[in-house]
């Protein structure tokens, strides 16, 4: 390779870094469609630009085209078959068309790229719920208990698929120890009481509740657990964006 092949190719990877900066920029400014412009164009300098794909399908499935937006992710793919996080917004693209399936094909991928990836791996569980794949969600949050033992939300997110199996016993003890970390743990109290309320543990259920509206009404607010379906394509946007503002952002 000659001298000035080598200039040409090192001039059009900065001038489309300068490019994607300027999209970042306008993004955070609220000027969308100035940012996607200015990434449509980092991509006409440098085709391959992975972070350029990468930002301009997070861009797209804001404008709520997420087909266009999948035609990048799927692009990346092709590009980088190991970049984890490709999958990661792809799927939580096919989660927001409710393509539940698909999207948990490609978490699961995401996660066999990056095994430590705890929130998705809870993220993936969160969508074995809805499809009812019990014994899935719960080898999910099993694999999250290996490596976080102690994390309450995560023993009660047990209880609750043990609840959706029917078998109360077993979620009854997840719900304990879920409070037994965390004895202020207001959903785990209020799914407890349901709990012994169906086995007809009626006055323990009521302890419960009034251990529930003693806290409520100290905290002035109810903790919550955000597993829905808006939070999961909200957190992959939101990781993507704070990527690319630290790594171009005009200061960087």
């Amino acid at each position: 390779m000659s001298g000035k092949e080598t200039y040409n190719e090192f001039s059009d990877v900065s001038n489309a870094s300068k490019k994607l900066k300027m999209a970042v920029a306008f993004e955070a400014s609220g000027k969308h469609e100035s940012a996607l412009t200015f990434t449509e164009e980092a991509l006409k300098i440098q085709k391959d630009y992975i972070d350029a794909w990468v930002f301009k399908g997070v861009l797209l499935d804001k404008f709520g085209k997420c087909d266009e937006a999948m035609k990048c992710f799927d692009k990346i793919i092709e590009l980088k078959p190991t970049y984890a996080d490709a999958y990661r917004l792809k799927g939580a693209t096919l989660v927001s068309l409710n393509k539940l399936e698909k999207a948990a094909e490609c978490f699961g991928k995401a996660i066999e790229l990056d095994p430590m990836d705890f929130e998705l791996r809870q993220r993936l569980a969160a969508i074995f719920q809805k499809l009812k794949k019990f014994e899935d969600a719960l080898k999910c949050y099993q694999e999250i208990l290996k490596h976080k033992p102690d994390d309450p939300t995560i023993h009660y997110l047990i209880g609750i698929t043990f609840s959706n199996t029917g078998d109360s016993e077993r979620a009854l003890a997840a719900f304990n120890e879920a409070l037994r970390l965390k004895p202020d743990f207001t959903n785990a109290l209020i799914a407890k009481g349901i709990i012994l309320g169906k086995m007809g543990r009626k006055e323990e259920a009521k302890l419960c509740a009034d251990k529930v509206l003693k806290l409520k009404s100290e905290a002035g607010e109810e903790e919550s657990v955000q597993n829905s379906t808006n939070d999961s394509i909200k957190q992959g946007y939101d990781a993507a964006q704070k990527k690319f503002r630290q790594a171009f952002s005009p200061d960087s």
